[in-house]
C-alpha cells in the first residue's frame, strides 16, 4: 500500500534510499538494532530500562532554556527537505528570532563554551 502521506519521503530522508527501498519493497520486519543503525530510532535499551532512559532524556531537555528548545524544534521542522542554502537561512532566522537577545540563552551559551554548564555529560548531575 502506498498511502501518500509523506512516510516514504521521511523514511528516505532519515534512513537513506537503500534501506528505505529494502523496507518498502520487501515488507520484512526490522530488528531494534537494525532500526538504530538505520537512524530510525535514537537508542536501543532493554525493555525494563526504558522508563529510566526516557526520564534521563526528559531531564536533559527540561534543564534547557525553553526558548532554545522552541528554536531548535522549529528549525528542525522547517529545514526538512529544503536545499542547504535554504536550511542555513532558516536556521539563522529562527536562531536569531527566538534566542538572539535572550539573556538566559546567552549566559548558558557562555557556560557551555567555558565548559562549566550544569548537566555537562559525565561530570555533574542534571537536577531539575
Amino acid at each position: 500500500m502506498h498511502p501518500a502521506d509523506g512516510g516514504i519521503v521521511r523514511l528516505v530522508n532519515s534512513c537513506g534510499v537503500g534501506f528505505a527501498l529494502e523496507l518498502l519493497l520487501t515488507g520484512n520486519p526490522v530488528t531494534a538494532q537494525r532500526a538504530y543503525t538505520a537512524n530510525m530510532v535514537n537508542a536501543v535499551v532493554p525493555h525494563d530500562e526504558l522508563l529510566d532512559e526516557v526520564q534521563k532524556v526528559v531531564d536533559s531537555i527540561l534543564r534547557c532554556d525553553q526558548a532554545a528548545i522552541e528554536s531548535a524544534k522549529e528549525t528542525v521542522l522547517e529545514i526538512i527537505g529544503r536545499p542547504l542554502h535554504d536550511q542555513l537561512r532558516v536556521e539563522a532566522m529562527w536562531g536569531y528570532a527566538l534566542c538572539g537577545g535572550n539573556p538566559t540563552v546567552m549566559k548558558r551559551s557562555q557556560e557551555f563554551f567555558d565548559r562549566v554548564d550544569r548537566g555537562r555529560a559525565d561530570s555533574t548531575p542534571t537536577p531539575l
